[in-house]
């Protein structure tokens, strides 16, 4: 059930006063109905209960139930944990940034969606945004290859996010390790040997030492291809790939919760 704090109703009248809804109120109780009950749960008859007002009331603050699920996107990302310093190298910006908004996501887990399906924004991630590319600018790399860097970490975390959410929990955890046991029992050894050699790791796709590897192994490919003054084609994969995940990846897995 959503907090009881989110009903700023007087008194048990039913009704809230008139003029005393605000749009940080909807917000906030939108917010507490999707962490406790999932965002399918969050509808504006839902939160017209939850406030005691009318479902028209709602309408005088959010245009519609797709602004209101941009609201939250931005709402997620208030007051994004992020340390900012102009000493801090391009490389290890892009790795706290990729850390702390993997940390947020996982936070918000029911709303880690809408920053995939919604716009990504807020006043704070432009503050961030900013300073990711002026490190990188102040580092040597061309405007555009930054935004292009950003993109490549940003989507990474979404995905990896995405991919893990309903894999990290406890439960969800060995009913994962499970399934792949099952399946790869039913196949037969000869022809798959190396599949039932790896099925004791195999499931740790979803896990922290997984998102730090993969996010090492992104970044020194970025710094490979600007060391080596490679063009703007993004013939830097193989590069990127054989690398090693470096100082980054190092710092990022020591800074996991």
């Amino acid at each position: 059930m959503a907090k009881a704090s989110a009903k700023a109703v007087p008194g048990g009248s039913g009704r809230r006063p008139r003029g005393s809804l605000s749009r940080p109120q909807i917000v906030a109780a939108a917010l507490d109905v999707a962490r406790d009950e999932g965002l399918e749960a969050v509808s504006m008859p839902r939160l017209a209960r939850e406030l005691g007002c009318g479902v028209m009331s709602l309408y005088g603050h959010v245009r519609s139930k797709e602004h209101l699920l941009e609201l939250l996107a931005g709402a997620v990302l208030e007051n994004f944990p992020l340390e900012r310093s102009d000493d801090t190298h391009w490389r290890q910006a892009l790795a706290d940034f990729s850390l702390a908004l993997r940390r947020r996501m996982l936070e918000h887990g029911a709303l880690a969606e809408l920053l995939i399906t919604r716009r990504m924004w807020s006043a704070d991630l432009a503050e961030v945004f900013e300073w990711l590319l002026a490190r990188m600018v102040a580092g040597g790399r061309p405007l555009r290859e930054a935004v292009r860097a950003y993109h490549a970490v940003q989507t990474y975390t979404l995905g990896f996010v995405l991919y893990e959410i309903d894999r990290t929990p406890a439960p969800h955890q060995e009913e994962h390790r499970a399934w792949w046991r099952r399946t790869v029992a039913d196949l037969p050894p000869e022809s798959f040997p190396l599949l039932h050699a790896a099925v004791g790791f195999v499931p740790e796709g979803a896990q922290d030492e997984q998102f730090v590897w993969g996010l090492g192994r992104l970044l020194h490919g970025l710094e490979t291809e600007l060391a080596d003054g490679t063009d703007d084609t993004g013939d830097t994969g193989e590069a990127g790939e054989a690398g090693e995940a470096g100082e980054a990846g190092e710092a990022g897995e020591a800074n996991m919760a």
